[in-house]
């Protein structure tokens, strides 16, 4: 078995990483531009709290370019307002045997798992895959320049519940899914399976709307007041839609003290999450669509409303596209913007 990583940020990066230096099943990295020609030239280079490892990886810049076989596995690492254009992209990827023949395509043959935040990804695959897997991932990974990932916890460096989309049946029957597990806990990676993965994908969902927050105001700004608020906001929404998410209690028996970080040796500077770095990189585009905007779009469709959110969803689309810094926007005028929705609501 092979996976296939489709992006080369800090979750497909670490994950590559760790697979590559302890897994015998070696991964395929998929990168384009300068991640693809860092990693070509100077390898793969994991940081944690106990290492500091280079490790030489595989590379593909296309479909065309990584010949899938029957055994392989698709990791989608991308960020959710970037899954259409990739999913698209190896729906119609030829597939072959071990003889070199082609025997369908991607989208027919291959399981695809959707390793990224929000809830979307899973109903855009459905579009182009016939086998998709949601994905709810915890690591506290940052990558910042190509071809180096840094995650502030170790030896574990992550957690992933894994299950199928649409929910059905037990998905420990499933050897691949077992092969998988296997893999990924000899890389350091708690694997974690379950029928039905959406709820755990929604409870993320409720702790990644803080994401854009520290995008706005940059990762050292104490926001609890206003992060508590989106998600009071968004508990509401969840209710009038009638949709379910793991419990706190469920959520914290299964990462445990994991998640406790540490520093790591020669990385100074402050981390953030994956919204904060988009802005921080200045990819000039951000996952808040997907993040708040999708507590927004839940609101709408049950005929109610989440202005909080819809306000940070605005301002840090508005921040990525036209390259604003972190903490160009303060806390207090962030805290004044609430509040003038406060009375307009009242």
């Amino acid at each position: 078995m092979r996976y296939v990583i489709i992006g080369a940020g800090s979750i497909g990066g670490a994950i590559a990483a760790r697979l590559a230096m302890r897994s015998p099943n070696s991964p395929l990295v998929v990168a384009r531009g300068g991640r693809a020609d860092a990693l070509r030239s100077g390898g793969l280079r994991l940081r944690t709290p106990d290492e500091d490892t280079t490790v030489r990886v595989d590379v593909a810049t296309s479909p065309e370019g990584a010949a899938l076989r029957e055994d392989d596995v698709l990791i989608l690492a991308t960020k959710t307002h970037q899954a259409d254009e990739a999913l698209r992209e190896w729906a119609d990827a030829p597939v072959h045997d071990g003889s070199g023949d082609v025997v369908g395509s991607a989208g027919a043959l291959l399981p695809v798992f959707t390793a990224l935040n929000g809830v979307e990804a899973e109903r855009i695959a459905l579009r182009y895959f016939a086998r998709v897997y949601g994905v709810t991932v915890w690591m506290p990974a940052v990558s910042l320049e190509p071809g180096e990932v840094v995650v502030r916890i170790a030896p574990t460096i992550g957690i992933l519940t894994i299950g199928p989309i649409p929910a059905s049946g037990s998905p420990t029957d499933d050897s691949m899914l077992e092969t998988l597990r296997e893999d990924f806990a000899t890389a350091g990676i708690d694997v974690y399976l379950e029928q039905d993965v959406m709820p755990w994908k929604y409870f993320k969902l409720l702790t990644n709307l803080s994401n854009g927050l520290q995008a706005l105001l940059g990762p050292d700004a104490s926001f609890r007041d206003l992060s508590t608020a989106l998600r009071d906001e968004a508990v509401e929404v969840y209710r009038a839609a009638g949709i379910e998410w793991t419990s706190d209690e469920d959520e914290r028996a299964r990462r445990g003290d994991m998640f406790d970080s540490r520093p790591v040796p020669g990385v100074e500077h402050a981390l953030g999450g994956s919204s904060w770095q988009s802005i921080a990189r200045g990819s000039g585009s951000i996952e808040t669509d997907y993040l708040n905007g999708e507590i927004v779009r839940i609101a709408r469709a049950a005929g109610a409303t989440a202005p909080r959110n819809a306000l940070v969803q605005r301002l840090a689309r508005v921040a990525a596209r036209d390259h604003v810094e972190p903490g160009t926007l303060g806390v207090e005028e962030l805290r004044e913007q609430f509040a003038a929705l406060e009375f307009r609501l009242g």
